[in-house]
């Protein structure tokens, strides 16, 4: 497919642009390349890629941005690119920049890290900026924008083309990019290029600011004030039907319609004229207007009360009526332009995307503040605030379903390397039945994140699904269809093995630069001039290579436990597909995959584990204990594998077996590694426990005393005669109603002292007292106090003491309560709260309720009382001054 210049002035191209009757929320959607503006499209003899095909469909054509740039590049340097002859635009020759853009995807990430290694000179900017991106394409957005901008000083505009073609292969949503490309080539006259990046950006990149320049740029090549035919003006009318049929919907989209509405307004035709001319401006205008107040763009009061002056002005009467039918709509527009300001207050709509920072670093709370705007947003929109969805029309539930497709791109633009985002963005287009724009926004999903495991196992899902099943005896038939789907796990594969390798070379090199220091950092033995300077010690640099190396094997072995998990479910998926197959044969289902990973190697035993009990399960297969006997040579201290083994030992009974394989472990194990064993000691404890003898019991238990000395044996003792949430040793049972004694029902009030003196008590001594000795005082009560003061004190213990026994009934009354949920097997009620002492002092001076002896009444016949109670009404036409009432 080839893409043809606009005809300058213009031609009848303009044609296949969206029609003025189009709304913007049902032209939102993706586009192909034939609504491309004026520009024409030229179908050549080249073979589009084919897509899968959605379920039941016949396969079809990827639009225009799936294509890839180096594509386009080639059709547009060719040669052959043709522009017609009323344009008179020369065609300019682009550099064949495909190389490059290989270059920059395909190229070994080894030889980037060798030519990181050179040596640059202090002036070699150019250089240094390369070795920046070679070393870090997707993270470095800085050097990328500092070398164009370096080439551009230098005026070497083919370098810099070359520079924005590598960086758009990997960013190709970056509107900001794609407009400084653009105004570059503009800035140069280079008019025909210019015009073949806006045919390669317009479809995929729905940015205001972008298709503003590219209405800027339509209007410049469309000169109005030479226009006496009237073509310029057509062809502008209809670029601006396609721009904001493309993001009309859009907030910042207001602009663009204020400009319309003033252009269409300049053209010919007086408003409120007789003339058809007059007419057909009339109605212009009024669709205009109606299709923009109700959508929540900025400037829509402004707007609205154009609209209204507009249609007053023409006749009151019809004014009114056309002013209260879209009222309604205007108010709602309005309250969700307001909303939606709200919701998206504080979002950075950039279309530079950087990649998330890793939890804990730098960056990651606004990375994940910007990621929570967006999904509030789109929520937004799914909330439905315009009331599209509710509608019976087709159209305003197409708009309902394109606004949030709108929304979801423009967040893709932003985070384009958040692989949640693409897969929730697939799903919404799987749901409403777009799937051709579901498999789209998967494919362009792995190419942003070739890394993601989600977005290609919901492709490969896709695929699966897609194809109905052939019958099983065709092996040509299900070869064909897992075909397509083995390719999107190799794929993932083939990354995660580069990422391994490149982990085991980055340790080599680390190792190496370590050791090169360590050499350099050693003094010269015949220069006596530094005396004082001490070169790190040998201890010191094997603690670094230590370091380096166990950090290296920590993320080999987070990669290799990937690596597994993605063969795994390689193997589910080819045997639902090919089923069990025969290794070797062309169908070679689940079997023939795990033959492969045992081949390519850097798998856990994760793998084994999976594959046996796939052979067990699915099969009924003996060859599962086969598997799991070769994974225990090849992982003998494996904890995981060997839980697992036992487990599956256990469920199919067979204990002796199940017992070799935990003593040949745990013969094998060492101090340094018994931590990691403790799982399997736990398990198999718990199993003698349930089902083994004492004695068995006990000899396992003094083993993993042994090994595990700080573990309490109280914890463990409890543990085995427990029963899944069930402890009966840890429960204490309530005897006693001083157990469950209300908090601040214990402090007693001080016992009322005595009224009166007691009687001395007798001396118990049988003799006299004798003459040295005092005789002994009896203690006495304290006298009462006298007057007032002594009655108010024994008012106050009077008090306490009517206290105290409310107290002891209430205790009373709880144990009764308690004794009884006991009985019944219910828990004991909770305690009623506690009030603060100076409030129980209060109540304990009031009266109690019983010494009310006067007459009660009855609250709710009083109420019905004053219900049914019949007031007359004042006489009728009777003047009632205050000077008839008596004084």
């Amino acid at each position: 497919m080839t893409l043809k210049p606009p005809n300058m002035p213009p031609s009848e191209s303009a044609s296949n642009v969206a029609s003025g009757d189009a709304t913007p929320e049902t032209q939102a959607g993706l586009r192909s390349v034939e609504l491309a503006g004026p520009f024409v499209i030229e179908q050549d003899d080249e073979p589009s890629m084919p897509v899968p095909a959605a379920s039941g469909a016949q396969n079809t054509t990827l639009t225009y941005q799936e294509n890839t740039t180096m594509e386009n590049d080639k059709a547009n340097t060719s040669g052959n690119h043709q522009t017609d002859n009323v344009a008179n635009v020369p065609v300019i020759n682009v550099p064949d920049d495909s190389r490059a853009m290989k270059q920059a995807t395909d190229e070994n990430p080894s030889q980037l890290a060798q030519q990181g290694k050179k040596k640059r000179l202090t002036h070699d900017i150019v250089g240094k900026l390369e070795d920046r991106i070679a070393q870090d394409s997707r993270g470095d957005l800085e050097a990328w924008t500092q070398l164009i901008n370096e080439h551009q000083k230098k005026g070497k505009l083919d370098d810099a083309r070359a520079v924005y073609e590598r960086f758009l292969v990997m960013f190709p949503s970056a509107a900001e990019q794609w407009i400084a490309y653009i105004q570059m080539e503009l800035d140069a006259n280079n008019l025909s290029q210019a015009e073949r990046l806006f045919q390669r950006c317009l479809p995929g990149v729905l940015n205001v600011e972008l298709w503003s320049l590219y209405l800027d740029y339509i209007r410049r090549r469309n000169n109005l004030a030479t226009d006496t035919s009237g073509k310029a003006r057509g062809v502008i009318t209809q670029v601006y039907e396609f721009v904001l049929g493309s993001i009309g919907i859009d907030k910042e989209s207001g602009k663009i319609w204020q400009e319309y509405i003033s252009f269409i307004k300049s053209g010919p035709g007086t408003i409120g004229g007789g003339a058809w001319q007059d007419q057909q401006k009339m109605d212009h205008l009024r669709k205009i207007f109606q299709r923009v107040i109700c959508i929540p763009v900025n400037g829509l009061e402004a707007m609205w009360k154009e609209y209204d002056q507009f249609e007053m002005g023409l006749n009151k009467t019809t004014g009114r009526k056309f002013i209260l039918e879209k009222s309604p709509s205007y108010m709602t527009a309005r309250s969700s332009l307001l909303s939606l300001r709200n919701t998206t207050n504080g979002l950075n709509r950039t279309t530079l995307p950087r990649l998330p920072p890793v939890p804990g670093f730098d960056g990651y709370e606004e990375y994940m503040q910007q990621v929570e705007l967006w999904k509030k947003w789109i929520q937004w929109e799914k909330n439905d605030p315009l009331v599209l969805a509710q509608e019976p029309n087709p159209e305003d539930l197409a708009g309902f379903n394109n606004r949030i497709l709108y929304v979801y791109r423009q967040a893709l633009m932003a985070l384009r390397f958040w692989p949640e985002l693409w897969f929730e963005a697939a799903e919404f287009c799987f749901s409403i039945g777009r799937d051709k724009e579901g498999v789209e926004i998967l494919t362009q999903g792995m190419k942003a994140n070739p890394e993601s495991c989600l977005l290609h196992f919901r492709y490969a899902e896709y695929l699966e699904s897609s194809v109905s099943p052939p019958p099983s005896e065709d092996k040509e038939a299900v070869k064909k269809r897992s075909a397509p789907v083995r390719e999107v796990y190799d794929k993932i594969l083939e990354v995660y093995y580069t990422l391994l390798n490149r982990a085991q070379e980055r340790e080599k090199e680390n190792i190496a630069l370590l050791e090169e220091a360590a050499k350099m950092a050693k003094p010269n033995t015949d220069d006596d001039d530094d005396d004082d300077y001490e070169p790190p010690s040998d201890t010191n640099i094997t603690s670094q290579i230590a370091l380096v190396k166990d950090a290296a094997k920590q993320e080999i072995l987070s990669i290799s436990k990937i690596i597994s998990a993605i063969w795994i479910n390689l193997m589910r998926t080819m045997r639902r597909i090919e089923g069990h197959g025969k290794v070797g044969d062309i169908v070679g289902g689940s079997r023939q995959v795990f033959t492969d990973a045992r081949k390519r190697g850097k798998i856990t035993s994760d793998v084994y584990v999976a594959s046996a009990l796939m052979e067990f399960h699915c099969y009924k297969d003996p060859s599962a204990n086969r598997i799991f006997d070769r994974g225990l040579k090849m992982f003998p201290e494996d904890e995981d594998f060997v839980l697992e083994y036992l487990k599956h030992l256990i469920a199919t009974n067979d204990l002796t077996n199940a017992r070799a394989v935990f003593e040949t472990f745990v013969g094998k194990i060492t101090a340094e590694r018994a931590g990691n064993a403790k799982r399997v000691f736990q398990f198999f404890y718990d199993y003698e426990s349930q089902y083994g003898e004492l004695s068995q019991i006990q000899k396992l238990e003094k083993r993993m005393r042994e090994l595990y000395p700080q573990d309490p044996q109280l914890k463990l003792f409890q543990g085995r005669h427990s029963y899944k949430v069930l402890n009966p040793s840890s429960f204490s049972p309530v005897v006693s109603p001083t157990q469950i004694r209300p908090k601040g029902s214990s402090v007693r009030p001080p016992a009322p002292a005595p009224e009166r003196s007691p009687k001395r008590q007798a001396d118990d001594s049988d003799g006299d007292v004798s003459k040295n000795e005092r005789p002994r005082k009896i203690p006495r009560g304290e006298s009462p106090i006298k007057g007032a003061a002594g009655r108010r004190l024994m008012d106050q213990q009077k008090r306490a003491a009517a206290a105290a026994a409310a107290s002891r009934e209430q205790e009373s009354r709880q144990t009764h309560h308690t004794k009884h949920a006991s009985l019944s097997g219910q828990a004991p009620p909770a305690p009623p709260p506690t009030l603060p002492d100076p409030v129980m002092f209060l109540l304990s001076m009031l009266p109690s309720s019983h010494s009310y002896r006067s007459v009660r009444f009855n609250p709710e016949e009083i109420f019905k009382l004053l219900v049914n109670l019949n007031i007359p009404a004042p006489p009728q036409n009777q003047n009632v001054s205050l000077g008839s009432f008596p004084r």
